[in-house]
């Protein structure tokens, strides 16, 4: 009895260690969705695997190496490079790209660290030769917007003392800044490509003027920008005086009108007044005689008070006295 539980317990052991043995040679792998594999033997690849899931390898003698499948960034150094018209500036780029041949890449660069290095040399050199080969206008516009102006922004920076040819000194791009990426990207696809891999864009990010130049563009610039602002500032300012010129004159008519209009309507109250004042008192001779005391009270009071009054025998006044 002790025979067979020895036996048993060895058989359990050995189906234990073979199964770990399985697990630790085990033949099978597996890939996410954002890897691809190369697959090589003794440190030469065999071939490469794109789709994700369980793989089945041959134990101890492939190897599984593991790269990215999804789209990568590179972002080079800022860089000074000289423009075709002998301007020193500053230029940016950043790059996407993938794996287009796992085995071919593997093969030329093995990691991706070492691609990153030869990224550098590469993309740097392409982008100061194409840099090297345009003017700095290229390189900052995208389009002949800036010397399409229209009749009205031409003639009042005419005024503001600009000329005919510094308006005409804006020289004209064929391409522009997005058609350079274009080319610089055009420039480092085949040197790349033969490495297994895929650019799938080529952006500037940024373009400056060394820090030497810097001030007196920025000053440049400030004293263009005012010389502008001016001239709208100007036209402005003529439009508020033509305005302020034409409510003044506008007020002045109307007031005029309310003025004629206001006599006009006192006029004919005073004469509707008179009237029906002699109406009322025209009625028999006593109202009349009241109406004229009336009349002579009223001048009366406007004499001043200060002023001293002479009256001769002949006067209303003392006609007025003389029947009390």
């Amino acid at each position: 009895m002790s025979v067979k539980v020895a036996k048993s317990a060895l058989v359990a052991v050995i189906v234990v260690v073979c199964i770990i043995i399985f697990f630790i040679i085990s033949p099978f792998y597996t890939l996410k969705e954002t890897e691809i594999a190369v697959i090589t033997q003794f440190g030469k690849p065999r071939v490469s695997v794109n789709t994700a899931g369980l793989h089945w390898k041959v134990p101890f003698i492939d190897k599984i190496n593991i790269l990215p499948k999804m789209i990568l960034e590179w972002n080079g150094e800022i860089k000074q490079f000289p423009t075709y018209d002998k301007r020193m500036i500053l230029v940016d780029t950043t790059v996407r790209w993938k794996i287009l041949d796992p085995k071919l890449f593997f093969e030329s660069l093995s990691t991706i660290s070492s691609a990153t290095a030869r990224l550098d040399d590469i993309l740097d050199a392409a982008s100061r030769q194409v840099v090297s080969q345009h003017t700095f206008e290229s390189l900052v516009r995208d389009s002949n917007r800036i010397i399409e102006l229209d009749k009205k922004t031409i003639q009042l920076l005419l005024q503001q003392g600009f000329t005919e040819e510094d308006l005409s000194n804006f020289p004209t791009i064929t391409g522009g800044r997005s058609a350079l990426a274009i080319e610089m990207k055009n420039a480092v696809a085949n040197d790349l490509k033969d490495m297994g891999i895929d650019v799938v864009s080529f952006y500037i990010k940024q373009i400056n003027y060394i820090d030497e130049n810097l001030k007196s563009v920025f000053d440049s610039m400030v004293a263009e920008r005012r010389k502008i602002a001016q001239t709208y500032r100007s036209e402005g300012e003529n439009y508020r005086e033509k305005k302020f010129g034409e409510i003044e004159k506008k007020t002045k008519e109307i007031m005029a009108e309310a003025q004629k209009k206001s006599k006009e309507i006192m006029g004919k109250a005073d004469a509707k007044a008179a009237q029906i004042y002699n109406d009322a008192y025209n009625k028999n001779a006593s109202t009349r005689d009241f109406y004229e005391f009336l009349k002579k009270m009223d001048a009366y009071k406007k004499i001043p008070k200060s002023a001293s009054l002479l009256i001769s025998t002949d006067s209303e006044f003392f006609d007025m006295f003389k029947s009390y």
